[in-house]
């Protein structure tokens, strides 16, 4: 039976989240399937003991690295950001240029993951799904913001738009990983962002 967070001491939290961080790249980078134990094990610089200590098996430390993945992914500087139009194209910017500078060979976790989950682990997948949401949420309140600050419509459909950038986020990121190049990634970024300024409030008096 792993350790729970609840009882660890300050020591064996940082252990843990050096077991999780050496997940989440490897796993980023290999795949959940294309990475061992092993491997793992061997990023973080720990012994077989200290990893099984903390986690049963993979499927428990990918759940944990899902979790880890979704605070550092809500918790992005350019997105918390987020109050204007301008803002939003910065943020495009900045995750264009972050794909670009890995050549395109990471994505965003929680998509990246979810490919690696069966149907058949509905709990993961809801870890992903949640994931999802947050991030939905978090672009959700700087549309909000737009729209108290008068750049965008009183009437705009926020849910629908938030949906729509991190739609286009979440796939171009899939499909440049894929073909390791940044156009599609750009593409689909560029069109949500259009998408956003068609909701741009009227300037005309």
């Amino acid at each position: 039976m792993p350790a729970s967070t609840d009882t660890l001491t300050a020591k064996g939290l940082r252990s843990r989240a050096r077991i999780v961080d050496a997940a989440a790249r490897l796993m980023l980078a290999n795949g959940a399937h294309g990475t061992t134990m092993e491997a793992i094990q061997h990023e973080a610089g720990v012994s077989a003991s200290q990893l099984y200590h903390y986690f049963d098996n993979k499927r428990d430390l990918l759940a944990a690295v899902i979790q880890a993945s979704t605070e550092v992914v809500v918790a992005n500087k350019w997105l918390l950001d987020m109050r204007s139009l301008h803002d939003l194209r910065a943020w495009r910017d900045a995750v264009v240029a972050a794909a670009r500078a890995t050549g395109c060979r990471t994505g965003c976790p929680l998509a990246s993951f979810a490919e690696d989950i069966p149907d058949t682990d509905p709990d993961l997948l809801e870890l992903v799904a949640a994931g999802l949401r947050r991030l939905t949420a978090a672009v959700a309140d700087g549309l909000t913001a737009m729209r108290d600050a008068g750049e965008l419509r009183q009437d705009t459909d926020i849910d629908r738009l938030a949906l729509v950038v991190v739609t286009a986020y979440e796939g171009g990121m899939l499909v440049s990983r894929a073909q390791r190049e940044p156009a599609p990634l750009e593409a689909a970024l560029d069109a949500a962002v259009a998408y956003v300024e068609t909701q741009a409030a009227s300037t005309d008096h």
